[in-house]
């Protein structure tokens, strides 16, 4: 019989399996899956059972949001354990489950990792911190996150856009120098991302909807400061009509890059903060986590 580590956050995991635990257990046991299942405690608490107990199971499934699939695919990989990954989306955005057509509905997921095939995914490090599918700084990586989730759900993208445009004015901007495949970048950026995934903070991403998950690069988006009314309304047009202005977004797929910054910059990493930083070294690990659905 082969043995799972189903991991549940306690907060949004929780509760997204209020109603159907026992029959998202049942899909799993039927599958001859051995279930030996841990609630979360707190911080470091993921990183210390797999650290511990990772080699024991064959499969780890985790419900909750897009941190704690960050949090479990990165103590995988920093364990060198071989263990393959299930996950039920139980958190607000979901952004790797909808980029990757995991079900949301919990005995969906279930079904999808009991009858599903075994994927390879690429993971980025950025420093010496993983992340499953995004890093990101400045203007939009704030509002993605911090746009309202009742909001989003009345208006959808729009809200999105209302609020990068009541953002533009006190957009911090940061001097820059990126380095990659011997180019080299200088500018004053309000916004960068380099990702692995279609949908970034709960929203559809049309400029990137053709990305590979597995092939050892992770596409660069990289926003300039406007300087005028004429500038921004170039920016604006780029994410109203979804086409990229080559003057004020640059956007290109990289599988290694360096970025300097004068000022420290402020880092979300799949959806979490991820510290602070003037130098940032980012790559992308191929293959580096085998997931299954």
């Amino acid at each position: 019989m082969k043995k799972m580590l189903f991991i549940i956050n306690s907060v949004s995991g929780k509760l997204a399996l209020e109603d159907t635990l026992m029959k998202v257990v049942d899909t799993f046991s039927k599958a001859d899956y051995d279930i030996t299942i841990h609630l979360t405690r707190g911080n470091g608490d993921i990183e210390g059972l797999l650290h511990d107990r990772g080699k024991e199971f064959d499969l780890i499934v985790c419900c909750g949001g897009d941190g704690t699939l960050n949090i479990v695919a990165s103590s995988v990989f920093k364990e060198g354990l071989k263990t393959k990954i299930g996950y039920i989306p139980g958190g607000t955005t979901n952004d790797f489950a909808a980029s990757h057509n995991i079900d949301t509905v919990t005995t969906s997921a279930a079904v999808q990792i009991a009858e599903g095939i075994e994927r390879e995914v690429d993971l980025g490090i950025l420093n010496d911190t993983p992340f499953i599918y995004v890093a990101a700084f400045g203007l939009f990586s704030d509002v993605s996150y911090q746009t309202g989730r009742e909001l989003k759900q009345t208006i959808g993208h729009a809200a999105y856009v209302l609020e990068g445009i009541k953002s533009f004015a006190k957009a911090k901007a940061y001097e820059l120098r990126i380095e990659h495949d011997g180019e080299v970048i200088d500018g004053s950026f309000i916004y960068g991302m380099i990702s692995n995934s279609r949908r970034i903070g709960g929203f559809e991403l049309p400029l990137l909807k053709n990305i590979l998950y597995d092939d050892g690069e992770m596409e660069v988006t990289l926003i300039r400061k406007p300087q005028n009314a004429q500038e921004t309304q170039r920016l604006l047009n780029s994410f109203l009509y979804q086409t990229a202005d080559d003057e004020m977004v640059y956007m290109f797929k990289a599988s290694s890059l360096r970025i300097e910054s004068v000022d420290e910059i402020p880092w979300s990493i799949d959806g979490e903060f991820g510290g602070t930083t003037t130098e940032a070294n980012i790559k992308v690990m191929p293959a580096a986590i085998r997931m299954i659905f």
